[in-house]
């Protein structure tokens, strides 16, 4: 039986087999090399099957974005959406809910007693309850009664603790009430933290990946350089082919160089949907680009669905490229040199 599936008899959903599995199966989606994206909706959804929720939401915040992944169950058939939008500012409209959402992922909420824990959750078997809310500024403030209604009369938001500046919110939600007891909150708390820790190793999993798919690029096109007598035009189709793997998503990745009047291209390079490019110039004049598409629309990420590392990677490229450029056209000059010495000799 999976343990972290179906709960005991009269244990409710922390029984600490359940929890063994459930830390098994956080670092095994951790170490699958997927996007941070991908990652979380794997996560939501078995979260939403292991606390037997009707839905699950988790929201993470980092660098001033807020990566978004929720799984609810309609009759039965589980539903994932997930983006990468702008982390919303904060304002007077927000609703109860989002404001709580807010106060967590700050680390700013506080309530009433029985909605609030000491590790900084809330939660509610009956979400038209008023909810007692305080601002944790320091500052004297008076408390504000909210309902917060809604499809989901029990719910869980727990905060997720990442490192010192990332932080997220689970929220879990059942239209039961009072399906959640005490002692689940109490479990789902540690879950969250586990969650955490998972993130946490995820990205550096998938930075560490990224990083030697760049000097696997880098050294592959150190490689093209050093091969003697090999025609520009074969060298730049080689680097070329190089691009591609090195980029977050290689199977949807065309890459081009863009010199002078010619074109050096991988397959499907006019299948463009987004682009970065870098300038190559040679002797302090521009003759060219280097050019990394997708041939799908991604999340939006640094630089549209691109990294910030993906800039340095493309902007090291085009350098490199500019330097073969430049050794061969000196060799041919010097080889031009010779042939007319030989010849007036």
């Amino acid at each position: 039986m999976d343990e972290t599936k179906t709960p005991p008899p009269g244990r409710g959903i922390g029984h600490p087999n359940r929890f063994r599995g459930l830390l098994h199966r956080l670092f095994q989606f951790a170490n699958q090399g997927l996007t941070q994206m991908e990652f979380l909706r794997l996560t939501c959804g078995f979260l939403m099957e292991f606390s037997l929720a009707d839905t699950a939401e988790i929201r993470l915040e980092e660098s001033g974005k807020c990566s978004f992944c929720r799984a609810a169950q309609e009759n039965g058939i589980s539903h994932i959406d997930s983006a990468v939008p702008e982390f919303p500012r904060r304002s007077g409209d927000d609703t109860p809910l989002e404001r709580i959402i807010g106060d967590i992922l700050h680390g700013a909420f506080s309530a009433a007693p029985p909605f609030s824990t000491r590790g900084g959750s809330f939660w509610t078997g009956d979400s038209t309850r008023p909810v007692l809310l305080w601002n944790k500024d320091g500052a004297a403030s008076t408390p504000q009664s909210v309902v917060i209604g809604g499809e989901y009369p029990a719910l869980i938001l727990l905060p997720i603790p990442v490192d010192e500046e990332n932080r997220g919110v689970l929220l879990l939600g059942s239209r039961k009430q009072d399906f959640f007891s005490k002692d689940d909150v109490q479990f789902l708390e540690a879950v969250a933290e586990a969650l955490g820790v998972a993130i946490a190793f995820q990205s550096s999993q998938w930075a560490l990946r990224e990083r030697v798919k760049e000097l696997t690029c880098l050294y592959g096109i150190a490689q093209v350089a050093r091969q003697p007598n090999t025609p520009l035009e074969t060298s730049m189709l080689e680097v070329a082919a190089l691009l591609p793997p090195g980029w977050q998503y290689p199977d949807i990745t065309s890459a081009r160089i863009l010199l002078d009047d010619r074109v050096f291209a991988t397959p499907d390079a006019d299948l463009a949907q987004d682009s970065m490019t870098a300038d190559i110039v040679i002797h302090g004049q521009r003759r060219g680009t280097v050019e990394v598409s997708y041939s799908q629309k991604m999340p939006e990420f640094d630089e549209g669905p691109f990294l910030k590392e993906e800039r340095s990677l493309i902007d090291e490229v085009a350098r490199q490229v500019g330097f073969l450029i430049e050794h061969d056209e000196e060799g041919m000059h010097k080889q031009q040199f010779l042939t007319g010495e030989n010849t007036r000799s």
